[in-house]
């Protein structure tokens, strides 16, 4: 296929994570590579945090999708109502109605609010020369790669760049390069720039209500730019793992991947 029919095909979510986009390793797969490479491509299970995140990604991004985002009232996961909904609509996950509009305080929060937070969140996403949800192919390290880039802006500076938007439990201004490598944001960020040719950012959000002095809840918002370190770690990681990959998974494995253990000197 050409490369703009394979672009095309990857806007398709069921295409993008499903057997079409398979052919090509993206960060997700480095990540599996890093922390368990015995499962490595085996179907991840949907929970709360992924789910929460895939609500909030289409609230700011993908309004349409949003209006019909699955959710069931529900008290607890064990209701009846629960488990009926997972039987007649044949899933393992549900976010409930309580956990959906956390999600959707947080992202209204950040649309509605009228502080410099989160102006510069919406001079983002409303401007006329963004792109949403746009995907990528490319060559690296003799590996074809895709991603999906959540927003291609300009920033302050007229320069385009990409926007990845996260939410977390804790608080983001606490991250650092460590958290990013634990996390697998080193090498996202490492591959993304190498794809897309463009400077990347993240824009972390934290999913705690708090209070201001007058009483006026808000969320902690961290923009963080990887430096040139995180970058340079992002890089090693992906090599890392890609020489994991031929061992065990590429065309001329040497090893089996069932008899791999961990070894270390701490």
């Amino acid at each position: 296929m050409e490369s703009n029919d394979i672009i095309e095909r990857l806007k398709i979510d069921e295409d993008y994570y499903g057997k079409f986009g398979s052919q090509f390793l993206s960060n997700s797969d480095i990540k599996a590579l890093r922390s368990d490479i015995k499962s490595f491509r085996k179907p991840v299970r949907l929970n709360e945090a992924l789910e929460a995140g895939r609500y909030f990604h289409q609230l700011l991004l993908e309004e349409d999708k949003a209006k019909n985002f699955p959710m069931v009232d529900a008290k607890t996961r064990n209701a009846k109502e629960y488990k009926e909904y997972l039987e007649e609509n044949k899933v393992e996950f549900v976010l409930k109605t309580n956990e959906a509009m956390a999600i959707k305080d947080i992202a209204d929060w950040v649309m509605d609010d009228k502080t410099a937070c989160t102006q510069f969140i919406r001079d983002l996403l409303n401007n006329p020369e963004s792109l949403r949800e746009q995907p990528v192919i490319a060559d690296l390290h003799g590996h074809q790669f895709k991603g999906k880039a959540d927003l291609i802006t300009t920033d302050e500076s007229g320069q385009y760049v990409i926007i990845d938007f996260k939410t977390t439990s804790g608080n983001p201004s606490d991250f650092n390069k460590w958290t990013l490598d634990s996390f697998g944001y080193n090498s996202q960020a490492y591959l993304y720039k190498e794809m897309f040719g463009m400077n990347f950012k993240f824009i972390f959000i934290g999913k705690k209500p708090k209070e201001d002095s007058e009483g006026k809840i808000y969320y902690d918002v961290c923009e963080i730019t990887p430096s040139d370190e995180t970058l340079d770690m992002g890089r090693m990681r992906v090599i890392e793992a890609l020489a994991d990959y031929e061992r065990y998974y590429g065309e001329g494995a040497t090893e089996d991947v069932r008899a791999s253990y961990i070894k270390k000197v701490i």
